[in-house]
């Protein structure tokens, strides 16, 4: 792209004739140039700028930001500077600086076993993949699997996990943890940091019972995964702290998004935090009241070994989850299921 423009002194034509000032002409435009001494302020007034080249992405070539080369200013076609005197007459030319692709780079990134979710396998190992990308963007060239990710062997032929969301909740969690020993059975709690602040000994007793605990958020804000990360760490680590205290030292191991609102930022997140996520594969919607047989019905015909059922023992009233979960505790075992924890990734 050239912008060129010239300082055109006029000559008289004759005695007792009026100097037409000098101007600048910029695209067949005259501009006054009174006051105009350097290239910078010919440009100035002009309104014209030195584009300085972009570096754009190697796949999508979308904006980087300004690369290394500048654009420059040439007088009567030399390079000069633009703080450099300007003379009636004399042609400015602009040259962009030109765009650039970036580099690319090759890296080996692991691939974790079982998408990185925790699960009920042991003995999972990561893959491996040789990844060509842009070194700025991250945007893929090409990729090429270097080892296969192997997501374990089932904890036992049958095994199944009982996870709660939305406590400690004084009615029925203690009501839960009554059953769940009497069945010995341990499950996951994934508590509400303000919950386990306002009810720390509950937080005791889960830990008491043997039950695993997951982070759960601090406000259980079901549009976690819309907020800025500032937002989400500080969901994330107001509630990690406050369930630690309130357990005597013990700090979850796991983290569950509120309302499933998952993203690969909410999971990246978690994990800088040291969390795995904990995600589930049957889901009742106990939450919403449906009926004590309604829970039962679709947690038998949905559960499977290595299944992570989803229940709540806080959030609202829970006495068709307490219901069920003890008709629940009866029955898949008649199936030959086993209750276990989740294991982190």
């Amino acid at each position: 792209m050239l912008a060129v423009f010239a300082l055109l002194a006029a000559c008289s034509g004759g005695s007792g004739t009026a100097l037409p000032r000098p101007t600048i002409t910029v695209a067949g435009e005259s501009v006054p140039s009174s006051g105009v001494s350097t290239v910078a302020q010919a440009l100035k007034e002009a309104g014209v700028a030195v584009p300085d080249g972009e570096l754009l992405s190697i796949r999508t070539h979308r904006p980087l930001g300004p690369d290394a080369h500048a654009g420059r200013v040439l007088v009567d076609g030399r390079p000069t500077l633009v703080a450099a005197p300007v003379q009636p007459g004399e042609v400015i030319t602009v040259e962009d600086g030109g765009d650039v692709i970036e580099a690319i780079e090759t890296v080996a990134l692991p691939v974790p076993a079982n998408n990185g979710i925790a699960s009920l396998r042991r003995g999972a190992r990561p893959g491996r993949l040789r990844v060509v990308r842009g070194v700025v963007s991250h945007e893929v060239v090409s990729r090429r699997e270097l080892a296969r990710p192997y997501d374990g062997a089932l904890l036992s032929a049958r095994p199944v996990a009982l996870t709660f969301d939305d406590g400690p909740q004084p009615v029925y969690t203690p009501k839960i943890l009554d059953m769940l020993a009497r069945a010995h059975v341990h499950a996951t709690f994934c508590l509400i940091g303000r919950q386990a602040a306002q009810y720390p000994a509950l937080v005791r007793a889960i830990v008491a019972g043997g039950h695993t605990l997951c982070n759960h958020t601090w406000d259980h804000d079901e549009g976690l995964k819309n907020r800025s990360e500032a937002q989400i760490l500080k969901e994330m680590s107001k509630a990690q702290a406050a369930i630690t205290q309130a357990s005597g030292g013990i700090a979850p191991r796991f983290f569950r998004a509120p309302g499933g609102a998952w993203s690969p930022q909410v999971e990246l997140l978690a994990r800088r935090l040291h969390l795995t996520p904990l995600k589930w594969t049957v889901d009742p919607r106990d939450w919403a009241r449906p009926g004590t047989g309604h829970i039962i019905r679709v947690v038998l015909r949905s559960v499977h070994p290595g299944g992570i059922v989803l229940l709540h023992d806080g959030g609202g009233k829970r006495d068709q989850t307490v219901s069920a979960v003890q008709y629940l505790i009866v029955r898949l075992r008649a199936y030959k299921y086993r209750f276990q924890v989740p294991q982190p990734v």
